[in-house]
């Protein structure tokens, strides 16, 4: 039996090194007894020294738990130290993970399909998507559990007494199940660390809440100082905010408003200067267009236009008021952006473009012959000279 699984608060311990070894550049160390948690059940794993070298992860394989440190460790005996910052902080997120969990599914039927326990955030993913106010009840209920500061007791269950417990979800493995209870109000098989009582916890605190695959709905959480911290981080940044907009913090989401109605307002007035602008643009260059009769070019219209949407407008515009093949290009850094038309059978063009992705490394595509494609700047020179052979027939 782990000896974690019953005392969680042991952090300094005696052991012996009975393994020592190298693997992928990693110093692996197994000892005789081992408080150290390694990863698994969506817990992330203790660290801390063992000797005078760091533990910087811990896995189980095989059946025993492996540590992996900063240098060699040689066989004998040691003295072991594990991080308690971190081992409490996992133990508050945990205990506070199965007390969510639990008022989800006591108070709206909720169920809890996944978890996991990150180094600062964790999250659960539920069946369904919650309501505001579900939310907000949920937390209030896991909060009062926390305050009433209930007993958690930890239970072993063999495959004969299992059934005398009443368990949220079924258990993972085979044989001698570890339970933990929150007194009066949940019963789940889990290996990881727990505080004894619930006010170890402190505070339970959620944050966003997104849709993940397989419709389910992932929630974040955070406990204990985690939570405090978290808080902290809101704080500023509202406060930060609320610097920003010259408001106080209860008028930001009003000001927050305003701001969007005057930005909607001005990216409609750029949008009918820009579309001023660019009707100008094409009349312009159709009104050169017997350039594009003589011999096919590309004109650069990157001091002119702004974005590639902007180009393929423009191009877009001209392509249907003219039966010229032309083609427009703008440059970004080294990246050459070009709308071609071509005024040839959709075959033709078809071919001219293949050539242009075999020869110069094209990408890009379109059809009816109206392409948007896009090449190394460099290659400009050979593109055109591409286009203007196939179109003379060469």
């Amino acid at each position: 039996m782990r000896p974690y699984y019953n005392d969680p608060y042991t952090v300094k311990f005696g052991a012996t090194v009975t393994e020592s070894s190298k693997r992928d550049d990693k110093f692996l160390v197994a000892l005789d007894n081992s408080y150290f948690y390694p990863t698994s059940g969506g817990q992330e794993h203790d660290t801390g020294f063992i000797g005078d070298k760091e533990v910087l992860d811990v896995f189980e394989e095989d059946g025993r738990i492996l540590h992996v440190v900063s240098a060699e460790v040689p066989v004998g005996r040691v003295d072991c130290r594990i991080n308690w910052d971190r081992r409490f902080r996992n133990m508050q997120q945990h205990t506070g993970q199965h007390i969510l969990s639990a008022a989800f599914e006591n108070l709206f039927d909720i169920e809890t399909v996944s978890s996991r326990l990150g180094d600062y955030t964790g999250t659960i993913d539920l069946s369904r998507q919650p309501t505001g106010d579900e939310v907000a009840k949920v937390v209030a209920e896991a909060n009062r559990v926390i305050l009433e500061n209930r007993p958690v007791v930890v239970h072993f269950a063999d495959r004969e007494s299992i059934s005398s417990f009443n368990l949220r979800k079924p258990p993972k493995v085979e044989g001698t199940v570890r339970i933990i209870e929150v007194r009066d109000f949940d019963m789940s098989p889990c290996g990881g660390t727990h505080c004894t009582h619930t006010s170890e916890i402190g505070v339970i605190l959620t944050g966003n809440i997104e849709k993940v695959k397989s419709a389910l709905v992932r929630i974040e959480f955070y406990c204990g100082t985690r939570a405090i911290r978290r808080y902290y981080e809101l704080l500023k940044s509202t406060h930060d905010s609320s610097r920003s907009l010259s408001t106080g913090v209860e008028e930001i989401p009003s000001a927050i408003e305003r701001l969007k109605a005057q930005l909607q307002e001005k990216d409609s007035r750029i949008r009918f200067l820009t579309g001023k602008m660019l009707d100008e643009l094409c009349n312009k260059l159709i009104a050169r267009s017997g350039e594009f009769s003589e011999v096919f070019r590309s004109i650069d219209l990157s001091s002119e236009l702004q974005t590639t949407d902007e180009l393929r407008l423009v191009a877009s515009c001209v392509s249907h008021k003219m039966k010229s093949s032309f083609a427009f290009h703008r440059i970004e850094g080294n990246i050459c952006y070009m709308n071609l038309s071509l005024n040839v059978e959709e075959k033709i063009a078809s071919e001219i473009l293949n050539e242009l992705r075999s020869k110069c490394g094209v990408k890009g595509g379109g059809r009816s012959g109206f392409y948007s494609i896009a090449f190394e700047g460099s290659q400009i020179g050979e593109v055109v000279a591409v286009v203007s052979r196939s179109l003379q027939g060469e």
